[in-house]
């Protein structure tokens, strides 16, 4: 996932400030149609929109490429996601992110006790007050059951929860995805 913060129409790219939250888009295609559409979407909102938005990673992301993308993938989709990783400002994982991330999973939270990336990214993201965190983890992240009750431990923690979508929810549909 990469954070990122919409940029005002006139503003140039810039460095770190402002945030935002989106996945890699994935360069093969799954045999999956769901998935396949899904990842067709992902490259479509990557080509059309990423430059209207500040983009930023954690460490989490970069631990998550390393160890279940790199190596495991076609060489050329994994030098294509380590050139969008290096687009993204990188977030430190600083230590008080760590006990909101602990209160989001089970027993407190809303999210299982081993989904540990998923909560972090949606600690880190509310800690760095991101925007947005776009995803297709309608499971254990964009799910309303579970949105509803993270935000409010965000919320009793201070932070404000960024808003969790997928690409296609956060440009209002996509359109032509030839795009």
């Amino acid at each position: 996932m990469i954070r990122m913060r919409r940029k005002k129409p006139d503003e140039p790219a810039k460095g770190l400030s402002g945030n935002e939250f989106l996945p890699l888009p994935v360069a093969s295609t799954s045999a999956d149609p769901i998935k396949a559409a899904r990842q067709q979407l992902t490259r479509s909102w990557w080509n059309r929109f990423r430059r209207n938005y500040e983009l930023r990673v954690s460490e989490t992301v970069y631990e998550e490429f390393y160890n279940n993308g790199a190596g495991k993938i076609g060489e050329g989709e994994e030098l294509e996601r380590f050139a969008l990783l290096q687009e993204a400002a990188r977030l430190d994982l600083e230590s008080g992110i760590l006990e909101p991330a602990a209160l989001l999973r089970e027993p407190l939270g809303p999210s299982p006790s081993w989904a540990v990336a998923d909560a972090t990214h949606w600690a880190v993201a509310s800690a760095y007050g991101c925007e947005y965190i776009l995803t297709w983890n309608f499971k254990h992240l964009n799910n309303a059951a579970i949105k509803r009750r993270a935000e409010r431990i965000i919320r009793d923690y201070g932070y404000e929860s960024p808003t969790l979508c997928s690409p296609e929810e956060l440009e209002g549909g996509l359109g032509d995805l030839d795009a």
